[in-house]
């Protein structure tokens, strides 16, 4: 399993679907500016649906990969010295 993170960078939600082997499912609603993170194993593949006047309409189909998270530790930290 790898962690993941998608931000719904629209101003409508959508529906984030990933899908792997041996029924592996998650579906979730992502709100305008909801950043959605998540776990999923490294051969799923993510789909983004929109919603539109005539219901759910596929935007995106991509590797869940591609929106997996860095591994490397943070170099600068975001509290004062």
């Amino acid at each position: 399993m790898i962690e993941c993170v998608y931000q719904n960078d629209t101003s409508r939600m959508v529906i984030v679907k990933c899908i792997g082997a041996d029924h592996f499912y998650r579906e979730k609603v992502v709100m305008p500016t909801e950043v959605f993170w998540f776990e999923a194993p490294e051969d799923a593949r993510l789909e983004i649906w929109k919603m539109s006047m005539t219901g759910q309409m596929l935007h995106v189909r991509a590797d869940v990969s591609d929106y997996a998270m860095d591994e490397e530790p943070a170099t600068e930290s975001i509290w004062a010295s």
